[in-house]
């Protein structure tokens, strides 16, 4: 234990002298944040609610249906709703005055929803109001439903529930999407099908996690220099001539890294909520599960760590670290969702980023603070984390001890 302490004692003093690491490790992030987070502002408004995207509504059914479908759209207030009847809403979304015309007609008792979409409407934004339209639909169909089967019941003591229940004129009102440009295809999907859509993040919300999750990565490279300086310098050696475990040089480093992994969590934290307002972007939400935060942040300086000891250990010489340890992190963090979000990738980059650390760590803190997930919710990553972690520290002490 007194050897431990030692060494961690040495640890520490060598990272108060490493300046150029310290920056990298705390400055580099937040830089990344103000950054990133201000840059991307407006084009995470739209999904995350700071500038409204606009509807037009043309209500041809004049019905009561229409009217409570309209009634269950206004309460989404990500979405700016316009009441039109006029010939020139067609037009206006072809020149992108609006995101969507959302036109109601009624055939027979059934009422039908057909949506038009501009030629600059995102595709996440025109599934999310496909997905909001069909919910509407599917609960005025529901509850117009309910109350025939109320009506008959009150009529008829013998009415049976099976016979007032049709299944087919149920699912017989899809909502229809457009196009207002050359894509010039039809869709229906089936409003009692609708998928609840989630929620998308703010560009604090988005910046915060991931640049954190990659400044806990970036730790690769002090952790690599000092330890390949100590083998070039003999210490390494030296310690082989003392009664102490040869994987005490490697855990005396994973420890003090530790404490630095957290000290970012809560440096970038504080910079979430307390400092991005100061500049005019939304406050970071961290949720309502410290349990779940504080799982995730050791789970994830695990993995980190983890990765950095093994590029220490494989590397030779500082250079070589340096390249493989800084190269990689930039790959994962391309791939995981870091330097570009994860949803906006298409759906093959989107199965090839779940292979990445990054992404898991990334998608733990968004599960936390975007979709005020707890212990539960986050354990798959956390899980994933940890056992990469403990993959790689293990694999990284097998090869010190040949290689020393």
């Amino acid at each position: 234990m007194t050897a431990l302490i030692a060494t961690i004692k040495k640890e520490l003093l060598l990272l108060l002298r490493d300046i150029h690491g310290l920056l990298l490790l705390f400055v580099m992030p937040v830089a990344f944040i103000l950054i990133m987070s201000l840059a991307l502002q407006s084009q995470f408004a739209q999904n995350a609610g700071g500038q409204k995207i606009a509807v037009l509504v043309d209500d041809q059914a004049r019905s009561d249906s229409a009217a409570s479908v309209i009634k269950l759209l206004e309460q989404r207030d990500v979405f700016s709703w316009h009441v039109t009847d006029t010939l020139s809403a067609p037009e206006k979304i072809r020149h992108d005055e609006a995101a969507f015309l959302l036109t109601l007609q009624q055939n027979n008792n059934d009422l039908h929803a057909e949506i038009l979409v501009a030629p600059a409407t995102n595709p996440q934004i025109e599934a999310i109001f496909t997905a909001v339209v069909g919910e509407a639909m599917s609960k005025q169909r529901i509850e117009a439903l309910l109350r025939n089967i109320k009506m008959k019941r009150a009529l008829d003591s013998d009415f049976s529930l099976d016979d007032g229940i049709d299944e087919d004129a149920l699912n017989s009102n899809p909502v229809t999407i457009q196009y207002s440009y050359q894509k010039n295809q039809t869709t229906s999907v089936q409003p009692t099908t609708a998928q609840p859509t989630t929620a998308q993040p703010t560009s604090v919300q988005q910046s915060v996690p991931a640049w954190l999750v990659f400044a806990m990565f970036f730790s690769v490279v002090p952790l690599a220099n000092t330890l390949i300086s100590e083998r070039q310098q003999g210490t390494l050696r030296r310690l082989r001539t003392l009664p102490v475990s040869l994987a005490l040089p490697v855990i005396g480093k994973l420890v003090p890294y530790f404490v630095i992994n957290q000290i970012q969590v809560l440096l970038m934290l504080t910079v979430g909520v307390y400092l991005m307002p100061l500049f005019g972007a939304d406050s970071l939400t961290l949720g309502h599960s410290l349990a779940g935060l504080l799982l995730m942040s050791v789970c994830l300086s695990i993995a980190a760590l983890g990765y950095g000891i093994l590029i220490a250990v494989v590397a030779r010489t500082t250079d070589q670290a340096t390249t493989l340890g800084g190269v990689g992190n930039i790959l994962l963090a391309a791939l995981g969702g870091i330097m570009v979000p994860r949803f906006v990738m298409p759906d093959s980059m989107q199965q090839i980023a779940g292979f990445s650390p990054m992404a898991w760590g990334l998608e733990g803190f968004l599960d936390i603070f975007l979709r005020s997930g707890g212990v539960k919710d986050v354990l798959p990553e956390a899980g994933s984390l940890f056992l990469f972690g403990a993959v790689t520290i293990a694999l990284a002490l097998v090869l010190f001890r040949r290689n020393t």
